[in-house]
């Protein structure tokens, strides 16, 4: 119990932080990992079988924080391309 509430608090600072180094939109799918991570454990320590609509979930959110993340890099490109071209006056 007690390495589960420090490397759960080393966890909170560390995804606090990472806020300070990029957008939001970037950072927040990644939040997500923790179902995946809850139904692994799950499945592990406490022998639970996730059902069909419990995997249907997770491929769901999976799948779209990783459109999330994709779209955003390409945003992020744009963004950076349109800054090349810009004149220093705006």
């Amino acid at each position: 119990m007690i390495a589960a509430g420090l490397l759960g608090g080393v966890g909170q600072i560390l995804l606090t932080t990472s806020y300070r180094f990029a957008d939001t939109s970037v950072i927040a799918p990644f939040e997500y990992t923790s179902i995946l991570l809850a139904v692994v454990i799950g499945y592990t320590v406490f022998d639970e079988v996730p059902t069909v609509t419990v995997l249907a979930g997770v491929c769901l959110v999976i799948g779209a924080g990783l459109i999330i993340i994709y779209r955003e890099r390409q945003l992020g490109l744009e963004r950076a391309s349109q800054r090349k071209v810009m004149t220093p006056q705006g």
